[in-house]
């Protein structure tokens, strides 16, 4: 893809909306894009992040496997980050996350992601936005049983 086709893409994702065309062109050339087939593992419970992921095309599924066999599972679609809660808390991942479908990622280190939210305010702004959407959907969906909105 070319450097005008991943600007594109990341214009179509909510938290990079508002980002200005030289920003979003800093993030396309800084970040590096991956491609999952489907099936491959992107990480793995327990692992600690050193990145975030930003899907760009497809759908990745979380799952987590109790002692007793059975698995609990979760899918998050394009335009969703993979890896963001965990970095900011300095935690490791609650679940493996893989490729449900052909994936393309953008690969944000800690480094670029710590930069963006520490010097660009939309960028922050957006990403606060971002988790407390999810925050709401996973209150909701716990007291609620599953729902979509």
């Amino acid at each position: 893809m070319t450097l005008e086709n991943d600007i594109s893409c990341l214009k179509s994702i909510p938290l990079f909306r508002g980002l200005p065309g030289p920003r979003l062109k800093l993030l396309a050339l800084m970040g590096e894009r991956l491609y999952f087939p489907a099936g491959a593992v992107i990480s793995e419970e327990g692992d600690k992040p050193e990145e975030v992921y930003c899907v760009l095309e497809g759908e990745v599924e979380l799952s987590h496997e109790f002692a007793d066999g059975r698995q609990k599972t979760f899918r998050i679609a394009t335009g969703s980050l993979i890896g963001d809660v965990p970095l900011l808390c300095n935690q490791t991942y609650a679940a493996r996350f893989s490729a449900k479908t052909d994936v393309v990622a953008l690969r944000l280190p800690r480094a670029l992601f710590f930069e963006l939210l520490d010097n660009i305010p939309e960028f922050s702004v957006a990403l606060s936005r971002d988790l407390a959407g999810r925050l709401y959907r996973l209150a909701d969906s716990v007291l609620h049983g599953e729902k979509t909105h």
